[in-house]
């Protein structure tokens, strides 16, 4: 018989009602939708469909700010995300503003 392979170790067992950690990613996320996620504060969650926007606004040491945004599928974890830059604005309100534009259009167009 052959080994088990590594990806298989952190599954939850098929009827066990244990929860697999992409599927704890999931719920947790689709939690942050109704408000502000504990364990990302400085994210905010957008929805279209069956897709999750996370957009952010970093901070950079030159006191300027970069719009991020990462979409998936809701039913995907985190580590499933795909990154788009949304580019650099003198002040934090511009980044958080052109990161929302930036995952509608993303959800629009299908950038997954």
């Amino acid at each position: 018989m052959p080994p088990e392979t590594r990806h298989l170790m952190d599954e939850a067992d098929i009827g066990s009602g244990e929860k697999s950690p992409g599927q704890q990613d999931v719920e947790r996320d689709e939690l942050a939708l109704g408000g502000e996620d504990a364990s990302q504060p400085a994210g905010r969650m957008l929805q279209s469909g069956t897709h999750l926007a996370r957009i952010i606004a970093v901070k950079q040491p030159d006191d300027t700010f970069e719009a991020q945004v990462y979409v998936r599928l809701t039913r995907e974890p985190e580590i499933a995300e795909t990154y788009i830059p949304a580019g650099m604005f003198p002040t934090e309100e511009e980044a958080w503003k052109a990161a929302q534009e930036r995952a509608e259009r993303a959800f629009r167009e299908n950038e997954f």
